[in-house]
């Protein structure tokens, strides 16, 4: 036994390193070759600004998704320039081909595991360490940010952040504070939970280092943060959230109600990552046993006990060990915080969300095992470690192969999360590309129910419209336009005109329309036809002059209303085709 300690206690970093990436690869590999889901298509496949990394100016002027007929400021409320730019550089390098932006996902987990392992190494003995890094790489409720493209953003955030940390304790001078502030700006430009990593550095220096570099490092970061607020205003506003949830449509003492359960959810998830789900959407906006007493017992059960163990090491354990158990416990109550639903988020829970505080509950029980060490066996300890790690591993290779395409993954999202109003859509959106209308119609309908948007009433009045239900079709976009002036509702609009409606209000609305997107080729020719239709030649001639303008029209139609001819209109959002005399 004394010879394994010391070969143990011989390993070198590297050596850890190489079996990290070497059980993450093992673990994640199979399903590098899953395809692009959600997201990953309005941000990549469909976003030709960021085909070019010679837009760069452009990702750090908006927010992230494509806004439709040009290269220009992306839109959105979230401020993730250095994503868009990695994006673009893996674009730029490979081309739409989703398995390199799997794999250089994976290497930055591994990464973060190399330097999370580093980082407990300076608390925790060599195995300890080790343990909870891997467990930190492989535990089923992390696999998402391997598997989900559209998260690289969390991925991003957590490297530079776990690289800032580091530096900040390997290295003691004032002149490494420069290199800490550096990484957590490319933390914050990649999401904005990178101020945590701020948090704890603060929290980790006036525990540990005697304050002597404290105010210099608030000093030193009160630069980059500043920078990084006013790039987010420029870009997408300071206050800007979401409102696409229905946790985002309830008020601040329903969200309070809502609070136990999201707390039970992490802990559930951590502890038993069976069922798992890339979103969850449940609220409860009034009390209940179920749902807001029990819960709120079982939280307060968990904390109490970690409580009590914190004053357990407090009697046993040095005052260093005692500081490092705050530090952590500190870092999983910040990262929980984050995520309480004080300020609305985009979904209630995401399992992704729990990447930040895991580490503070891995620290916790790190601390925990090294201060109770000598009550535990180390050939149980290493028992129980095996049979958890194998297990994590087994279920988040299974897990991999839900992500191969939009629709196998939304299946299994249902599953495990009832109220995924998106996975519905996306049932949805993947029946109507196959022509199943009526079953098209059944899922985009339960979105509906659960979240109304503007994405689900545009899939019915899509699939309304190749129903023939025209009527119906515009009432669900006219609805759509409640929640928001996206183009493509009034593209579609604009489409139905071609069958439906009557020529004042139509010709209102397209002009209408055109007030707000003047670049809007598809609304020029549809106002063409309108007037071509209506015997106004001259008019109709100057709308597809400007249609032309804007974007490639088909030639039949540009020379049909030149030349005063009739001509045919292929309406593939209607399935028909409509003659224009």
């Amino acid at each position: 036994m004394s010879r394994v300690r010391e070969k143990i206690n011989n390993v070198k970093n590297w050596q850890v390193a190489l079996a990290l990436a070497g059980i993450g690869l093992i673990v994640f590999a199979p399903s590098l070759g899953n395809s692009f889901v959600n997201d990953d298509l309005s941000q990549i496949v469909n976003n030709p600004t960021v085909h070019s990394i010679s837009n760069i100016k452009e990702f750090f002027e908006g927010g992230s998704f494509y806004s439709g007929n040009s290269v220009k400021p992306l839109v959105g409320i979230y401020y993730r320039p250095l994503m868009t730019t990695f994006f673009s550089l893996i674009y730029s390098l490979f081309g739409a081909k989703a398995f390199w932006f799997h794999f250089f996902q994976l290497l930055l987990c591994i990464g973060s595991a190399i330097l999370l392992y580093l980082l407990f190494k300076f608390s925790f003995n060599r195995v300890l360490a080790f343990a909870l890094a891997l467990v930190f790489l492989v535990h089923p409720i992390d696999s998402q940010i391997v598997y989900s493209i559209q998260v690289l953003q969390d991925a991003l955030f957590m490297f530079f952040g776990l690289l800032g940390l580091y530096i900040l304790i390997k290295y003691k001078s004032l002149r490494s504070l420069f290199l800490v502030a550096i990484c957590f700006f490319l933390s914050l430009l990649s999401k904005e939970t990178g101020i945590l990593f701020v948090a704890i550095a603060l929290l980790y220096l006036f525990w540990f280092d005697g304050r002597r570099r404290l105010l210099s490092f608030a000093s030193i970061i009160s630069l980059p943060i500043a920078l990084w607020l006013l790039l987010r205003i420029h870009a997408v506003g300071l206050n800007s959230h979401s409102v696409v949830a229905p946790i985002d449509f309830v008020p601040l003492s329903a969200r309070i109600m809502t609070m136990p359960s999201i707390i039970l959810f992490y802990i559930t998830k951590f502890i038993f990552p069976w069922k798992l789900a890339s979103a969850y959407y449940w609220v409860y906006p009034s009390f209940s046993f179920q749902h807001v007493l029990l819960p709120l017992i079982i939280d307060m059960i968990v904390i109490g006990a970690f409580v009590w163990l914190g004053f357990k090491v407090h009697r046993k354990a040095p005052k260093s060990q005692y500081y490092t158990y705050l530090l952590f416990a500190s870092w999983a109550a910040i990262g929980l915080l984050a995520h309480m639903q004080i300020i609305p988020l985009d979904m209630t829970a995401c399992e992704v969300w729990f990447i930040f505080p895991m580490v503070g509950v891995l620290g916790m029980i790190g601390v925990l095992l090294e201060t109770f060490r000598s009550s535990i066996r180390p050939s149980w300890f290493l028992i129980v470690a095996a049979v958890l790690l194998v297990t994590f591993c087994v279920r988040t290779g299974l897990r991999g192969p839900n992500w191969n395409n939009t629709y196998t993954l939304a299946t299994y999202d249902i599953k495990a999360s009832k109220e995924d109003y998106v996975a519905y859509e996306n049932i949805g959106e993947t029946l109507l590309q196959n022509g199943d209308f009526n079953d098209a119609e059944t899922y985009i309908s339960r979105s509906i129910n659960i979240q109304p948007n503007s994405v689900n009433y545009n899939d019915l009045g899509l699939i309304l419209g190749n129903l023939k239900d025209y009527s119906g079709a515009t009432n669900a976009y006219y609805s759509g336009l409640q929640y928001g002036n996206f183009e493509y509702l009034y593209d579609n609009i604009g489409d139905i005109t071609l069958v439906y409606g009557q020529a004042a209000v139509d010709k209102a609305f397209l002009l209408q329309s055109l007030s707000k997107f003047p670049d809007d080729s598809k609304l020029w020719m549809f106002l063409a036809i309108l007037y071509e239709r209506n015997n106004d030649n001259a008019d109709a001639e100057i709308a597809i002059s400007n249609a032309e303008k804007y974007d490639i029209v088909p030639q039949t139609y540009y020379d049909g209303i030149m030349s005063r001819q009739p001509f045919m209109i292929g309406a593939s959002n209607l399935g028909t085709m409509v003659s224009v005399n």
